[in-house]
């Protein structure tokens, strides 16, 4: 039985040896980048939703302070009003219709600051859902393959 060994190439397999490493880190530091990258965009979601809640509750204190103002007018108003009245009955008359108005009015506004607020909430939470969706992909993409 003759065995000839053939000569191994020493040179050859340490290249392919080095360039399986050298792939192996890039695979390895690309995986780092996305995770980087993922870390930047959750980021920039939080400060997107800190800038419309920022300028949600703005808008919603100007609409507080708008209603808290005009509620203000309309009791100086009526002061006036009975101030100027000449009976008890008309008295009485113009301290309901000014319930009856403030009571109407409450009603009205209640409804607009819930929307506002209802809409607030969700155009603050978009991006952090948006993110949320997004991590649930990516973690749920490697399951799907």
């Amino acid at each position: 039985m003759n065995v000839k060994k053939k000569p191994v190439n020493f040179a050859a397999q340490a290249a392919e040896q080095v360039e399986a490493a050298v792939n192996a880190g890039a695979e390895m530091f690309k995986g780092y980048e996305d995770v980087a990258g993922f870390g930047k965009e959750n980021i920039n979601a939080v400060m997107a939703t800190g800038a419309l809640l920022s300028k949600g509750i703005q808008d919603m204190n100007k609409a507080w302070f708008a209603l808290a103002q005009d509620a203000m007018e309309q009791n100086v108003a009526a002061t006036k009003r009975i101030l100027g009245s000449k009976s008890v009955v008309e008295v009485v008359e113009i301290q309901s219709d000014l319930a009856r108005a403030g009571y109407d009015k409450a009603m009205i506004e209640s409804r607009r600051l819930s929307d506002m607020s209802i809409k607030l909430a969700e155009e603050a939470s978009a991006p952090i859902v948006g993110r949320v969706n997004t991590a649930m992909e990516a973690f749920t993409k490697p399951f799907a393959a």
